[in-house]
């Protein structure tokens, strides 16, 4: 019955172990993944941004080209005076514009690919654990086992040498 008990105290050991193994790797692909899908985001924003900022770039170009094309139709030369100067503004709040919807583009992939390194780095975490972990609970558990054994052989002895007196 002894032998028994310490036998199903390493099994329970064994199967800690792999237990702490198995979840590990677990937590391991999950930030693996973790971190692809936040490098699929990160493209994905700058990709939108690229997008969002050629969208804008167009619209601005319409209505600057409506712009000059009021100026023509109303007799002003749009080249010189106010009415350049009115255009260039324009131009430089369109290209302003243009830039701002980029940077925010590249500030959000920015902080997906700090979310992509966190993941990264809390993969490699495990990775650099899980073994140590799995050892402990093994050696924990075995230990545990080697030192009920140990018990129930100091604690048998005695009394049999004491009933034999």
């Amino acid at each position: 019955m002894i032998i028994a008990g310490i036998a199903l105290m390493a099994a329970g050991a064994l199967v800690g172990a792999y237990s702490e193994l198995q979840e590990a790797e677990a937590q391991q692909r999950a930030a693996k993944y973790s971190e692809r899908v936040a490098r699929m985001q990160a493209r994905a924003a700058e990709e939108s941004a690229g997008a969002d900022a050629e969208t804008r770039r167009r619209q601005l170009q319409q209505i600057l080209g409506a712009q000059r094309a009021r100026y023509g139709a109303s007799g002003v030369i749009p080249t010189e005076g106010s009415p350049l100067l009115v255009m260039m503004a324009s131009e430089q709040e369109a290209a302003l514009d243009v830039a701002r919807i980029r940077h925010g583009g590249a500030l959000s992939a920015w902080g997906f690919d700090v979310q992509a390194q966190q993941f990264r780095e809390r993969a490699r975490q495990i990775k650099r654990t899980k073994y140590l972990r799995a050892t402990g609970t093994l050696l924990s558990g075995l230990g545990g086992a080697a030192g009920a054994g140990a018990g129930r052989g100091a604690t048998a002895a005695p009394a049999a040498g004491v009933g034999a007196m």
